[in-house]
């Protein structure tokens, strides 16, 4: 089990009641529903107000004490409650109350400047603890961090790949209104952890302490540090490939085989490895940085996150002192001389979900998306906000007003007594006023109304991303699939079968309208072809699975080998049981004999299976490009 804790916030506007709400109502939004224009994802108001009164209307929405949302109470004020797929536990009054429970102890220490503490603690896929497991784990942490008797909401969410709870803490003590340090809390929460896997017989992960061989937790020195936690911050939410990763990838191996080779080596061998994918080393301050030899505005890499050996001291003392690669200064920019060629560059709009694929597809994929974000900033700006104009207002108050002009010359003209016709003066001005403040609420409910509607904003990114997925927008729907790869939820598209078309990482296409198959999109960004209402055939970008239909003759394995050939062909293979496997490829036997053309199989086995690469020797045929097995599992058919 690993403990995440997640970046605070740099304002210090952190909020008990925005975190409760976050983690104890989930937003009831299936990635297996179908998109439509007509049904976009609203996001809920922001504000403390909205949000407190969601909490508390959905706390309350069945408020009797025996209710069977009440799983259990403790002699020590602990309880644990059901809310919807949500089971959470507080030492509070009750969950509707616990934010202001908080808010208030929390005011009672003037010098904490944010009270709000936030931790989740995840355990790995095949680890299904029990909610009483989770609950001890998490009590368990809190003692760690000397946060015992502070008040606390747990809440356990099991939609996603990796089951974790989350721990929303009041830092300030109930009694003493002292506020907890939380001084190394990370490595505080994973000793806690392998103290937990111990006690539990769960899976050791890894982290800062580790399990010996004498079964104690102990400092786990690794020879690699890890990412930094801005880069990884940058890849999980924007989904762009990070400066350290790049280095690692293009890197990392070649240095790591220079140091251990044992010959003898020099400071221009170490900036030929750095030259030959675009980088630079250069020495900042008393160490060694890795800067970007294309872009110098990107924060550079400390050389020691690349290999722990790479230090400016440690190879000073090993090949001398330290040499800059030259420069040459006639050219614009600052290009570096070296005998070795520079094989790549470091894209920061490239994509992570996309490593391993070819360059040139990476480099479409990064100008789609940003083709995508620049078109929803131009929606965005002009966007036209619905209201009642100031013109309008005036126009029903004139109309108002030269109604009741008319009503008074009508009593000017038909009655002849003064007394008598200034009193009716009188009472038609008492009925102009209440006319006017009847008018004016009428005007101010109106505005209320088109202000609480959804139309009266613009949409989100996400809903207006789903909007232009519902008309086959492929970097729309891209987009969605990185989202969902991202979320790791398991409300995604069910499979409709394991026999598939394997294609490359990210293979995502726009997709085709083929005739006697209706085109739908859901919400994970799975592209469904339907066939009588059924789904037959479904796109995830890395695999098109394909329904068993043995009456359909081969027409779904048809369409899947169309779809498959508008693909970038990197990767074509064809997975599934044995009957499927070999059933398509003598249909893709025949179909080649027949048409004179070729599915771009790159499976060297399915090549010659398929009669390809028949007439060349073997030394001849070339293997497949090698990639990563898909991340994502589909759950079987029900």
């Amino acid at each position: 089990m690993l403990a995440v804790v997640p970046p605070k916030r740099r304002d210090g506007n952190s909020s008990f009641v925005k975190l409760v709400s976050y983690t104890v109502c989930r937003e009831d939004v299936s990635l297996s529903e179908t998109l439509s224009p007509d049904n976009p994802t609203f996001r809920r108001p922001r504000s403390e107000e909205a949000i407190f009164n969601n909490l508390v209307g959905y706390a309350t929405r069945n408020a009797l004490p025996d209710s069977e949302d009440v799983i259990a109470t403790f002699p020590d004020g602990r309880q644990q409650v059901k809310f919807d797929k949500v089971i959470c536990e507080t030492n509070c009054f009750s969950l509707a109350s616990a934010a202001s429970e908080m808010n208030m102890v929390a005011m009672q220490n003037t010098r904490c400047q944010d009270p709000v503490y936030h931790t989740i603690l995840s355990w790995p896929e095949g680890e299904r603890p029990t909610p009483d497991q989770i609950f001890e784990s998490a009590r368990h942490c809190l003692k760690g961090l000397g946060m015992a008797d502070h008040q606390y909401v747990f809440a356990i969410h099991d939609d996603t790949d990796n089951l974790h709870v989350h721990l929303s803490v009041n830092r300030v003590n109930p009694v003493t209104y002292k506020a907890a340090s939380l001084y190394n809390d990370h490595f505080v929460l994973d000793r806690c952890c392998r103290e937990l896997e111990l006690k539990h017989q769960w899976k050791h992960d890894n982290g800062p302490y580790r399990v010996n061989d004498q079964g104690m937790v102990v400092r786990n020195k690794q020879f690699y540090k890890p990412a930094p936690a801005a880069a990884r911050r940058l890849e999980f939410f924007s989904d762009k490939e990070s400066l350290h990763t790049y280095a690692v990838d293009h890197c990392r191996k070649k240095i790591d085989t220079l140091f251990m080779s044992g010959d003898q080596y020099n400071w221009g061998d170490i900036h030929d490895v750095f030259h030959a994918a675009g980088l630079e080393l250069r020495q900042k301050g008393t160490g060694l940085a890795i800067y970007d030899l294309n872009d110098d505005s990107h924060i550079p890499l400390r050389a020691s996150r690349l290999h722990p050996e790479l230090t400016l001291d440690e190879q000073q003392e090993q090949i001398g002192a330290y040499r800059q690669a030259p420069v040459r200064d006639d050219a614009p920019g600052r290009l570096v001389q070296s005998c070795v060629a520079i094989e790549s560059l470091y894209d920061s709009l490239l994509h992570c979900r996309d490593r391993g694929a070819r360059v040139e597809r990476r480099i479409a994929r990064a100008e789609a998306r940003e083709d995508l974000i620049g078109r929803y900033q131009t929606y965005k700006k002009g966007f036209v906000r619905p209201g009642i104009s100031k013109e309008d207002m005036r126009t029903r108050f004139r109309e108002l007003a030269a109604e009741y002009r008319i009503r008074k010359n009508h009593v000017r003209l038909v009655q002849r007594d003064p007394l008598l016709r200034k009193l009716m003066y009188r009472a038609l001005e008492v009925d102009k006023l209440k006319a006017m403040s009847a008018l004016k609420i009428q005007i101010r409910t109106e505005r209320d109304a088109i202000k609480s509607s959804p139309d009266a904003r613009p949409l989100s990114y996400r809903a207006w991303v789903e909007v232009q997925a519902t008309h086959l927008d492929g970097a729309a729907i891209s987009q969605l699939r990185g989202w969902a790869y991202r979320e790791k939820r398991q409300n995604r598209t069910p499979a409709v079968s394991q026999n598939m078309f394997l294609h490359s990482v990210a293979d995502d296409i726009t997709p085709p309208r083929i005739r006697g198959y209706d085109t739908t999109v859901n919400r994970d960004g799975a592209v469904v072809y339907s066939s009588d209402g059924k789904p037959v055939l479904i796109d995830r970008g890395r695999y098109v699975e394909v329904a068993d239909a043995p009456a359909e003759k081969g027409k779904h394995v048809a369409m899947a080998m169309h779809i498959s050939g508008l693909k970038s062909g990197e990767c074509v293979e064809v997975r599934g049981d044995k009957d499927y496997v070999q059933n398509t490829m003598a249909f893709i036997r025949q179909f080649s004999a027949g048409s004179g053309k070729q599915v771009p199989l790159t499976h060297p086995f399915q090549r010659q299976w398929a009669g390809y690469d028949a007439h060349k020797p073997k030394d001849e045929i070339q293997p497949a490009p090698q990639s990563p097995a898909p991340r994502y599992t589909p759950p079987k058919p029900h």
